[in-house]
């Protein structure tokens, strides 16, 4: 895919952006955006994916602004972020199709769609659990289940060992199953492989 080839200096709007500039970002949000939903949209076939993709990719730029002065291709690095939180959208759907279908058979009803409220108070105390880790086990947690990274690729922007991240991520996963265990028991293991928190 060809990139964008804007009639300014990215690398000084990013640079810009980095140091706080909300009209850098807003110039590389206005120039990405569209083939950005585009993208996501050709992937997932669903509009409000593609929106919901494209807002939650720019608010990580946003919160990471920081971290953009050391961007060398910032198109290569949106489209990569937008292709791995589509493919974990996906995975999601596909995985929470399958399991509500399994758990209706059983006859259990408590995790049907008829009972969103269930589900998203379970969400939330994940949530919260995860806000309670430390903060390395935290960030190595959230690369590898929110941003679909691998053991290696995590290991390699952090700076760290692959026995590293495997340890804070084990140590990640006991205690939130743990927490959540504690309060929801079975439902919150059925939403936990729902939601991608195992």
């Amino acid at each position: 895919m060809e990139p964008i080839r804007p009639p300014y200096n990215e690398q000084e709007l990013l640079l810009q952006l980095a140091a706080g500039s909300e009209a850098a970002f807003t110039a590389i949000f206005h120039h990405y955006r569209g083939r950005l939903y585009h993208y996501i949209f050709s992937i997932t076939a669903s509009r409000e994916t593609a929106e919901d993709t494209v807002h939650d990719v720019f608010l990580k730029i946003w919160n990471n602004r920081e971290k953009m002065a050391g961007i060398e291709n910032i198109n290569a690095y949106l489209f990569r972020i937008c292709h791995n939180q589509a493919i974990t959208g996906l995975r999601r759907m596909a995985k929470e199709t399958l399991i509500l279908s399994e758990l209706q058979q059983e006859n259990i009803p408590f995790l049907s769609h008829a009972d969103p409220a269930c589900q998203k108070e379970i969400r939330d105390s994940i949530q919260q659990a995860v806000n309670r880790l430390s903060p390395q086990q935290r960030q190595v947690f959230l690369l590898s289940r929110q941003d679909g990274l691998k053991h290696k690729q995590i290991a390699e922007q952090l700076g760290v060992s692959i026995n590293t991240v495997k340890t804070h991520l084990g140590q990640a996963l006991r205690f939130l199953r743990e927490e959540i265990g504690q309060q929801y028991g079975l439902q919150a293991t059925a939403i936990w492989v729902i939601y991608q928190f195992s």
